[in-house]
């Protein structure tokens, strides 16, 4: 492939991506949905594969979201935030660590949902149906080089809401998260850890 040819393909993706508007409609329509919301409670599969290194590991979790805040459990570890302090519990240890929310951390489970605002182009790849649910599909590739190569985001067409996103890192590994249950403007417990309701817990405090 010769250096005219090499240009005119670079030049050609970036109007693409720069310049698709079905893909930029279906993301507005999810934002502005997102967005709407006073907060959301999902329960979804984490599901780690790599055919390379023959990895396939399936966790269940319950993610709570109000505005920078989150709640994260999974199966061992629980995580809050409540925006300027963080708790990680593991359970099989009885152990807390607290330490300050850093705002600059590219991935945590806040941003999940809302990774496609900054930091990425889009391309629209088509439609499909998927237990009965319609969905649209684009694809994410990271601006700046990071820890993603590209990421699939399968939206809800008809609540505009957030399906599965699938994040492949460059040693060929995927990351789905596949959405089971989608709440939003329920009542939701404060964004705190209580010691008190997990006797002995060792607290280490690194803030």
């Amino acid at each position: 492939m010769n250096k005219i040819t090499t240009i005119l393909l670079l030049a050609i993706s970036s109007i693409l991506f720069a310049q698709d508007p079905v893909a930029k409609e279906a993301l507005e329509k999810l934002r502005a949905t997102t967005k709407s919301y006073k907060n959301m409670t999902v329960a979804f599969d984490f599901i780690i594969e790599n055919k390379i290194q023959n990895i396939k590991e399936n966790q269940q979790g319950i993610l709570v979201l109000q505005e920078d805040n989150f709640r994260l459990e999974m199966d061992a570890q629980t995580i809050i935030n409540d925006g300027e302090s963080q708790w990680v519990y593991l359970a099989d240890m009885n152990e807390v660590q607290i330490m300050e929310h850093d705002p600059e951390e590219e991935m945590t489970p806040n941003k999940l949902f809302t990774i496609y605002e900054n930091g990425y182009k889009y391309t629209y790849v088509g439609a499909s149906s998927e237990k009965g649910k319609r969905l649209q599909l684009i694809d994410l590739f990271p601006e700046e080089s990071g820890e993603f190569m590209k990421i699939n985001i399968a939206i809800d067409a008809a609540k505009n809401e957030i399906y599965r996103i699938r994040m492949h890192d460059k040693n060929g590994g995927t990351y789905t998260y596949l959405v089971n249950s989608f709440k939003s403007n329920t009542t939701i417990k404060p964004f705190y850890f209580d010691t008190k309701k997990h006797q002995g817990v060792e607290v280490i405090d690194l803030r």
